[in-house]
């Protein structure tokens, strides 16, 4: 089985183990970080690649309950170095060695900037210099960042629940319904992935509010996995202009998270334009893919939809013919 299929359909297992590992062993460091995030006047989020997509879900959830919450790539912190101590700085990285996560988390170290990471690699240069780990005990994937992705996004979830109150015996029960579920439904995703006879070309990924998050992964995945280029846009800003291009040659993917009725008429009215579709549809049974709330807020959402995103991904690379996850130009990848 291609390394990167296998990665996606053993995605419910390593759920579980990151949520038992936080929740259990872990509990400790994730009241801290609560504790820290708490008690700072500003918390920025940070990574790069497809960690700092994990990093969305979490400031959507946080910036619900504390008044100065940022996301900013790595990057762009390391170009500009901020002075200002008062700020708790959380980089998500999976190896804690991407060369820009790094060498901000050195620049950290040597300010004394309070600084927690989110990482798989308790030896790492992110984690030696971060004041508080809140570990990610799942192995590494192959190339493609996938698991890591979705344990990453919970871990993050957790630790928002807990900032503001909300970590509660039935959140968690959710949670492990839903990934129970998820293990249940694999299967089916990955043929409805693989009946799709069209992927293989660019794809337009559409969602709105914290399914944003998706649109970005899925394109990064499209992109890795498949080659072939992709777009991601809010449905309301692609229907104030970018509509035009939907023609019976348009391909796109719609994720939606929360749907109510203005939603599903922004859509309709993209769809009626033609063009192939697959949608991703919470409680809706006309889905392509068919995904359920299990009472879940719209943040948490994004664990059991990262699948079919991925599923997506990989049936365009097999059916260009491509071994998904066998780069060409790049030896690793660390995120």
């Amino acid at each position: 089985m291609n390394q990167f299929l296998k990665d996606i359909l053993d995605q419910p297992a390593a759920l579980h183990q990151a949520l038992d590992h936080t929740l259990g062993a872990g509990v400790s460091e994730l009241r801290s970080a609560a504790d820290m995030v708490r008690s700072s006047r500003r918390v920025v989020l940070t990574s790069m690649g497809s960690a700092l997509y994990s990093l969305i879900p979490l400031h959507h959830e946080l910036s619900r309950h504390h008044p100065s919450v940022h996301l900013v790539e790595t990057a762009e912190l390391l170009a500009d170095p901020p002075a200002d101590k008062d700020t708790l700085y959380l980089i998500m990285s999976r190896s804690g060695e991407s060369g820009e996560v790094a060498a901000f988390s050195n620049v950290l170290h040597e300010r004394h900037a309070p600084l927690i990471a989110v990482t798989m690699t308790r030896t790492s240069t992110l984690a030696r210099n971060a004041g508080l780990v809140l570990n990610d005990p799942v192995p590494y994937d192959g190339f493609i960042c996938t698991k890591a992705y979705s344990t990453m996004t919970l871990i993050g979830l957790l630790l928002a629940a807990q900032a503001g109150g909300g970590l509660t015996d039935r959140l968690t029960a959710r949670l492990r319904k839903t990934f129970d579920w998820m293990e249940e439904t694999k299967e089916a995703f990955h043929r409805a992935a693989a009946s799709v006879d069209w992927l293989g070309g660019p794809l337009y990924f559409l969602s709105r509010g914290v399914g944003n998050a998706l649109t970005l992964s899925g394109a990064l995945w499209l992109e890795e996995a498949a080659r072939v280029p992709a777009s991601t846009m809010s449905i309301a800003n692609f229907l104030h202009g970018p509509v035009e291009q939907v023609d019976e040659r348009f391909r796109g993917v719609w994720i939606d998270l929360a749907p109510d009725d203005r939603s599903r008429a922004m859509f309709a009215s993209a769809f009626s334009h033609g063009g192939r579709w697959l949608k991703l549809v919470v409680d809706d049974p006309g889905s392509d893919f068919e995904l359920r709330s299990h009472d879940l807020p719209a943040a948490f959402r994004v664990l059991p939809a990262a699948m079919p995103v991925q599923l997506i991904a990989w049936k365009s690379a097999d059916a260009l013919g491509i071994d998904a996850g066998a780069m060409r130009y790049l030896g690793w990848v660390v995120k």
